[in-house]
C-alpha cells in the first residue's frame, strides 16, 4: 500500500466522524520550531491532509 493509498483510506475510515478541519501548513511548521525537529512524514500527512487530530484509535 503506498502513502497516497493509506491516506485515503483512513480518510474514508474516519468519513462522517466529527473531526476537527486539517492543520495548516503553517500549524505544522510552527508545533516542528518548538519542538525542535520535523514530524514523521506519515503523521505529518495525518494532519495536513485528514484532520488536525482525533483520528486515531
Amino acid at each position: 500500500m503506498t502513502d497516497d493509498e493509506l491516506v485515503l483510506a483512513i480518510r474514508s475510515h474516519v468519513a462522517g466522524r466529527r473531526l476537527p478541519d486539517p492543520a495548516s501548513a503553517d500549524d505544522v511548521a510552527a508545533f516542528e520550531r518548538v519542538v525542535g525537529h520535523s514530524m514523521p512524514e506519515m503523521l505529518r500527512r495525518m494532519y495536513l491532509e485528514v484532520a488536525n487530530g482525533g483520528f486515531g484509535p
